[in-house]
């Protein structure tokens, strides 16, 4: 089984994606998957998603466009509000992918 790909987006592509991605991983693991996850800006979306081959976009600052991949708004999850919604809706999203 590969690894599931997440670009983990935030307003300056540092901190509140790399916190996004450390919980994510914390997830994954207890789930029993492997993550890779990339930390960027709203502004470095369209760069990264051309030559990623990312799963997911999850996000706490907005991603404008479509990817053609499940795009997660994980702004409450990151802070602990309605977390359990999230990873439902995260898991959803993970078995629908060709791991």
């Amino acid at each position: 089984m590969r690894a599931i790909k997440v670009l983990s987006v935030c307003g300056s592509g540092t901190v509140s994606s790399a916190m996004l991605s450390s919980k994510l991983a914390d997830i994954f693991e207890e789930k029993g998957y492997e993550m890779e996850a990339t930390e960027v800006s709203p502004g470095g979306v369209p760069g990264a998603m051309q030559g990623g081959g990312y799963d997911l976009i999850v996000y706490t600052s907005p991603v404008e466009g479509s990817y053609g991949v499940p795009i997660l708004n994980a702004t409450g999850f990151l802070v602990g509000i309605n977390e359990e919604e999230f990873i439902e809706e995260l898991m959803q999203e993970v078995e629908k992918l060709e791991l």
